[in-house]
């Protein structure tokens, strides 16, 4: 997340519009067009995201159109991705205009108003002005937007944490609220509604939250009680596919089909991925940890009970074996 990376204009759309009424009708044509020809905005090179890790070592998974498409016309490489990357998994249909005026979907590149989209059919209440920007370039940059157009949540206010439980993201509030405030120049109230906060259950659908999801944003790991912050991802996670295409189907090719053909390996062992992702460094998911943790003390408390009892009546009980 970039320090100019959302205008308030943005995020007081963003908000209200995170609820599953924003879903694109089943069989909806959705136009696009360009509002500028992008080569005004900074392109993220291929070499350094091919260096990005998790705050634990681990490489980031590259979109291989990130590579493919270095040097391409950014509104070129735009129309390559939502060919490549959205049309497949979807019962939409996208289309390219060359007049933005009739397009549903208008992409501006205003290189100092960061990068934000509206969220789904929010897009058709908007007559002229830009529904997305695009302040620079790269491919899981796109993705993340067009995410937004097709009604995808945040994944860091995904309300579905670990096997049902909250989100896990441990945030330390006041550390959050100084962060936002200097690198977003948010009040309180405006941190806690775009960082803080959570859907309600039934304004979403969709995965448990998905550390490996493009919606994610990348968060300090200073901005947690744990440690643990969280990461920008640079693809398509395994979860994100499944989702797009539960929630928009007769797609031209199943999940299935598009993960192994796209990022060549089975969607299974994606899923699997972000499953493991979910667990802490040491292997054992936080609710858990929870769980042992409670044992352990419950077993403290017993002994102790134990030992308090066995001092204060051993006398009696020596006794009553006597007799």
């Amino acid at each position: 997340m970039k320090a100019s990376s959302n205008s308030q204009y943005h995020y007081d759309r963003l908000r209200a519009a995170f609820q599953t009424d924003k879903l694109w009708p089943e069989g909806t044509t959705i136009r696009y067009g360009f509002l500028g020809t992008g080569n005004q905005i900074p392109r993220t090179s291929t070499a350094d995201l091919e260096d990005a890790r998790t705050h634990g070592g681990v490489v980031l998974k590259l979109d291989p159109l990130q590579k493919k498409l270095e040097g391409v016309p950014v509104t070129d490489a735009i129309r390559r991705i939502v060919k490549e990357r959205v049309q497949p998994l979807v019962g939409l249909k996208f289309v390219y205009v060359d007049n933005p005026q009739h397009a549903n979907v208008r992409i501006s590149f205003d290189p100092d108003g960061g990068a934000w989209s509206l969220v789904g059919t929010d897009c058709l209440h908007v007559k002229s002005k830009p529904t997305m920007n695009l302040g620079w370039y790269d491919v899981g940059t796109v993705l993340h937007e067009f995410g937004h157009v097709l009604g995808m949540v945040h994944e860091h206010q995904n309300p579905k944490g670990d096997d049902g439980h909250p989100n896990p993201i441990d945030w330390n509030d006041s550390k959050v609220y100084a962060w936002a405030s200097q690198t977003q120049g948010w009040d309180k109230q405006t941190t806690e509604k775009n960082i803080l906060s959570k859907y309600a259950n039934n304004q979403i659908n969709g995965s448990e939250f998905d550390p490996l999801s493009i919606m994610l944003y990348f968060f300090p790991k200073s901005l947690t009680l744990d440690n643990e912050g969280t990461h920008q991802n640079l693809r398509l996670s395994g979860a994100d596919a499944l989702w797009i295409n539960k929630m928009y189907p007769r797609s031209s090719e199943t999940p299935q089909v598009f993960y192994q053909k796209t990022y060549g390996e089975p969607l299974a062992t994606a899923l699997a991925e972000g499953v493991a992702a979910q667990k802490s460094s040491t292997g054992v998911s936080k609710r858990t940890m929870i769980i042992l943790v409670s044992i352990v003390l419950g077993l403290i408390m017993t002994g102790a009970f134990a030992w308090w009892f066995m001092k204060r009546y051993r006398r009696k009980i020596w006794e009553l074996t006597k007799k």
